[in-house]
């Protein structure tokens, strides 16, 4: 069971502010919007299925 805490500006169980925090930081990593990667996605598909069309 998750305690809630009570002071004073806390509302919420104490791990939601852990899973808050971990969202804010930005992370060093490649940032790519999900149009391009469905985009990726389905160019993948149609090379996969143009190439068992032809061998």
């Amino acid at each position: 069971m998750v305690k809630m805490t009570s002071g004073p500006g806390m509302s919420g169980p104490s791990s939601s502010l852990g899973i808050m925090r971990f969202f804010d930081v930005d992370s060093s990593g490649p940032k790519m919007t999900p149009e391009l990667v469905m985009g990726i996605a389905i160019g993948f598909t149609i090379l996969i299925l143009v190439l068992q069309k032809f061998f």
